[in-house]
């Protein structure tokens, strides 16, 4: 229920209605009893929506529950693109294809934000999320890099909000940790690349160094080392007593 503000003007009263009404240029009102009123767009003006009798698959309902995680206002085409795989993208296209997903536009959406119809919510709540085994083949770009190399430096914050929202059961088992640095950049490391590393970055730590000249002492990635002493310093364990040069406690 959303309630609307009346605005009363020459003995007339007007009221501002959703954006759904932008593509309409009359509504209808039933009276439905004293005090009950039913507003609709005319039923004439609701375009058809594909429908299919299938149920989603095991695989659509997983892409659907993906949709979903991502807040409206984010559902964007550019953003959903960069938060599925390929395969989910044709798994997608099946879905705008059964008229169980839309792109909604208005003037608060411009460029079109994606929607889940209403009929398939019940079967969503009552749905297991199936959640195939990931492969290379299933995962972006991002969490290939990350499970290859054990780390990743990410600079732009929305692909950081988007990469956490993917790598949010890894970070609540710990397997995967990740913080923002001071100069803004996001720091995300597997637990096992944190392990391995953190013993040869504390052991060249004899004195305070910055992140190049430990990673060449340890044969390490620079920016593999960066990532580690990030999380080493937010530990407490080390301290970062000038920008970008760290020394032990």
């Amino acid at each position: 229920m959303a309630r609307a503000k009346v605005i009363k003007k020459q003995n007339r009263c007007f009221i501002e209605l959703p954006e759904q009404f932008l593509s309409t240029e009359e509504v209808e009102l039933f009276a439905l009893r004293d005090g009950y009123y039913l507003l609709t767009v005319p039923l004439s003006a609701v375009p058809a929506q594909p429908q299919s009798s299938a149920a989603p698959t095991p695989g659509e309902i997983a892409v659907l529950h993906k949709l979903q995680a991502i807040k409206f206002g984010d559902r964007t085409p550019e953003n959903v693109s960069r938060a599925l795989s390929d395969p989910e993208k044709e798994t997608l296209k099946r879905l705008e294809k059964k008229g169980m997903v839309n792109v909604f536009r208005g003037d608060k959406y411009k460029d079109g934000v994606y929607n889940i119809d209403d009929r398939v919510y019940p079967v969503l709540k009552n749905a297991k999320e199936t959640k195939p085994q990931e492969t290379s083949a299933t995962r972006d770009p991002s969490q290939n890099t990350l499970a290859k190399q054990g780390f990743l430096v990410i600079k732009d914050q929305r692909e950081a909000r988007e990469l956490s929202e993917r790598l949010k059961s890894e970070m609540k088992s710990g397997s995967v940790v990740g913080t923002k640095g001071f100069d803004g950049s996001f720091y995300v490391v597997t637990r096992d690349y944190f392990s391995r590393a953190s013993k040869s970055i504390l052991g060249a730590l004899e004195k305070e160094a910055d992140a190049p000249t430990i990673a060449a002492a340890c044969n390490l990635d620079a920016d593999g080392v960066r990532a580690v002493l990030q999380h080493l310093a937010e530990s407490g364990e080390i301290i970062e007593k000038r920008k970008g040069t760290f020394a032990a406690v």
